[in-house]
């Protein structure tokens, strides 16, 4: 009998043990979870919203590369218009010819900042033509009894983000430039074709200037309403060449005689454009007496060169020696998917 009490006892000391350790076991595989689920949940809150935010930061810079590319591509398009303006590419001089038109694509990524295996979520994007509204206006000599005058409406191309970390950034592509704007700031990234050149100075100490201005009117089709595309995948932007032509030569029609000209800009951005033409005047040695400069509203005007006292017009220094403004047309169409 006592062998048996012994067994017995043995056997029951062996269960309690087993069910200790299978407890332990339990509980140990319960905390491990828990801490399983505690660094995901850090790693959710704290850690994927700067991945995130980086991720769409990267699609900015992206985006940014995408709205430089339209812009060479533009700039190229026109160099290519203005070489060959009398060819059998379909343009303003020749619009019955049944060649194939200069038609260039510049894809755009509209989405980003997914992040692999963990948040596939992607920001969105607009891109629209002709959203907002650009106008370049020119007087030439408008003290004459007949002054030159040309209105351009040269619209716009613009990409406005929709992030849902990263701070929203607006491109915008408006006669040539290209344009940033964050919050409430906004900077000229890349410069139109708009030229001031210091071509000689005489023995009277007179310097002599070159004006070159071309104006890119981009159209689109309909022209009315603007064109608008939102999108979190892939998109395109179809440019064709439509033509480029010549609008006024001071050594044609005004045989050289240019005592002044009035540039009026209407746009979204006027403290961008000041700032711009400030820049290029400096650049050009060309200093603040000798042009006006003003920011009205959404209007900037632009008087070269300024003679503020009419008795000193005899002693300017500073004289137009040519002026020339031209005009690309190019259609701009946003269409789904890479083409």
């Amino acid at each position: 009998m006592k062998k048996n009490n012994g067994y017995k006892n043995e056997s029951e000391r062996r269960s309690f043990f087993r069910s200790e350790s299978a407890t332990a076991t339990v509980i140990g595989a319960v905390l491990l979870l828990g801490i399983i689920f505690t660094v995901f949940a850090i790693i959710r809150i704290d850690a994927v919203p700067e991945w995130k935010n980086d991720a769409e930061y990267s699609h900015m810079d992206d985006i940014g590369e995408d709205m430089a590319d339209l812009k060479s591509k533009i700039d190229m398009m026109s160099t290519i218009l203005a070489l060959n303006s009398n060819s059998s590419y379909i343009n303003s001089s020749n619009p019955s010819s049944l060649a194939p038109p200069l038609v260039m694509n510049v894809p755009f990524h509209m989405g980003g900042g997914e992040i692999p295996f963990i948040d596939s979520i992607k920001s969105s994007g607009n891109l629209a033509v002709n959203k907002d509204r650009y106008v370049m206006s020119i007087i030439v000599n408008p003290e004459d009894d007949e002054p030159y005058f040309q209105s351009i409406n040269c619209g716009t191309i613009n990409y406005s983000s929709q992030n849902r970390y990263y701070v929203d950034q607006v491109f915008s592509y408006e006669n040539g430039a290209l344009i940033l704007k964050q919050k409430d700031q906004a900077v000229m990234m890349l410069y139109p074709s708009i030229l001031f050149s210091n071509v000689s100075t005489n023995e009277n100490n007179v310097s002599n200037y070159d004006v070159s201005i071309n104006a890119i009117r981009v159209l689109q089709k309909p022209y009315i309403p603007p064109d608008i595309i939102s999108s979190n995948s892939r998109c395109s932007l179809r440019l064709t060449g439509i033509g480029y032509q010549p609008l006024y030569d001071s050594e044609i029609k005004s045989s050289g005689n240019i005592d002044r000209f009035v540039l009026t800009i209407t746009t979204e951005y006027p403290k961008v454009w000041e700032l711009y033409f400030e820049k290029i005047m400096e650049n050009a040695g060309i200093s603040q007496d000798k042009y006006n400069l003003t920011n009205e509203s959404k209007n900037v005007h632009l008087i070269f060169p300024e003679i503020s006292d009419p008795a000193s017009e005899n002693e300017s220094t500073l004289e137009i020696k040519r002026l020339y403004i031209s005009e690309t047309e190019i259609k701009a169409e946003p269409e789904i998917g890479l083409n």
